[in-house]
């Protein structure tokens, strides 16, 4: 089954299972932020950093579930595992998309 996605969203997990963090920060918008592990991380430099953190602490790879397409982004579900108890775990990525950028990811 092939999952379509948004190409930024697409980009985003090819980055992201590479632990590009600078892939990663291209993918969003000069205000972008994420939301993950209730912590904000704003901007290229803070969502780079934040990337680097999490690949070192956990080495985590994302497979692709499903994708739910919404008025301004997405919700993608996919099963991640990695070097954390009780893995590997299913979450949510809840992108919200302006112009040709991520401008909002939050992980549940």
């Amino acid at each position: 089954m092939t999952i379509e996605l948004p190409a930024v969203v697409a980009a985003y997990f090819n980055a992201e299972n590479a632990h590009d963090a600078d892939g990663v920060a291209a993918c969003f918008g000069a205000d972008g932020e994420v939301r993950d592990e209730r912590e904000r991380h704003q901007g290229p430099d803070a969502i780079r950093a934040w990337k680097q953190a999490s690949s070192a602490k956990y080495a985590a790879t994302v497979a692709l579930l499903d994708c739910t397409p919404r008025a301004h982004g997405c919700v993608v579900e996919g099963e991640v595992s990695g070097n954390f108890p009780g893995s590997p775990v299913v979450l949510g990525f809840d992108f919200q998309i302006e112009g040709e950028k991520i401008a909002v990811l939050e992980i549940k």
